[in-house]
């Protein structure tokens, strides 16, 4: 449901994605510009859709599954629509809006990974926000219609998805001391080169002088991966390094990246790649 005062001045593109852009891009469905004289309601639930939205000036609340927030001038919004939610413009400061509503293939994984490391859905960057820009050239290209527009959209869609993930990694570094964010880059250098040791969070944490369970969040919280998932990261980078360009067994190549089991290591490596470590070296061997 959406009730629009008469006294609202919008600026709406309402876009239908070709079946391409619905199979393979992020795409608009619809862009706009709103500025209110009055209040605006809008209340929406099971939309295959994802909001974002900025309030350039005045105020307004929002409500997500049941939980109201007050929204001021410079506040960001991202929402997947999917869930309930309600935002209204103040009666006494009606305020003025850029949104774009999208979707894509890709965009559950953005969500996900959003979800994962921002503790709300509403920000607030300050002056320098780049996101403005970004709906501002969205909408610029919804007026135009050019017709490669949909390509050009997935791009600066994308790179709002990417800004949203960046802006809360910079935050979350952002919020440690100096001292933190050092140890941290000792500990993710020390895997770096130690990753052929057999390595545990409490050898590290003794090692580091830091509790492990401190060690693990905050190791996740600014490298956005889990110590476990770096480490085995690590390994199997070198593991196909030596896969293309040594002749060694792969026990051996197993063994050189740290993992002494060479079933658990065919294991790990067919559940990163997808493929076995022996199906792997031929395909990229072309053999």
């Amino acid at each position: 449901m959406e009730r629009v005062s008469p006294h609202i001045q919008t600026c709406r593109y309402i876009h239908t994605p070709s079946s391409f852009a619905r199979q393979s891009l992020l795409y608009v469905q619809e862009a706009g510009h709103l500025k209110s004289r009055d209040r605006h309601i809008s209340r929406r639930s099971h939309l295959e859709s994802y909001l974002f939205f900025i309030v350039l000036s005045g105020s307004g609340t929002v409500s997500i599954q049941d939980t109201h927030f007050a929204l001021r001038s410079g506040d960001h919004v991202f929402l997947d629509c999917r869930q309930p939610y309600f935002h209204e413009s103040s009666q006494d400061d009606p305020w003025e809006l850029l949104w774009v509503h999208f979707n894509g293939t890709s965009m559950d994984g953005y969500w996900k990974y959003f979800t994962g490391h921002q503790k709300s859905s509403i920000f607030h960057p300050g002056n320098a926000s780049p996101f403005q820009l970004l709906l501002e050239e969205l909408l610029t290209l919804e007026e135009t219609r050019s017709s490669n527009r949909e390509l050009l959209e997935n791009e600066l869609l994308h790179r709002l998805a990417t800004q949203l993930l960046l802006w809360q990694k910079e935050k979350d570094t952002d919020g440690h001391t100096d001292s933190t964010l050092s140890k941290l880059q000792e500990i993710r250098s020390y895997l770096d080169e130690h990753y052929t040791e057999k390595l545990s969070l409490d050898e590290l944490a003794n090692r580091f002088y830091i509790s492990k369970y401190h060690m693990s969040r905050e190791f996740k919280k600014s490298f956005g991966i889990t110590m476990g998932n770096y480490l085995t990261s690590l390994r199997i980078t070198k593991a196909k390094e030596m896969l293309r360009f040594s002749d060694l067994q792969i026990e051996t190549i197993a063994r050189n990246c740290g993992i002494e089991d060479n079933s658990y290591f065919n294991k790990v490596f067919q559940k990163a790649e997808g493929i076995t470590a022996r199906e792997y070296r031929r395909k990229w061997r072309g053999q």
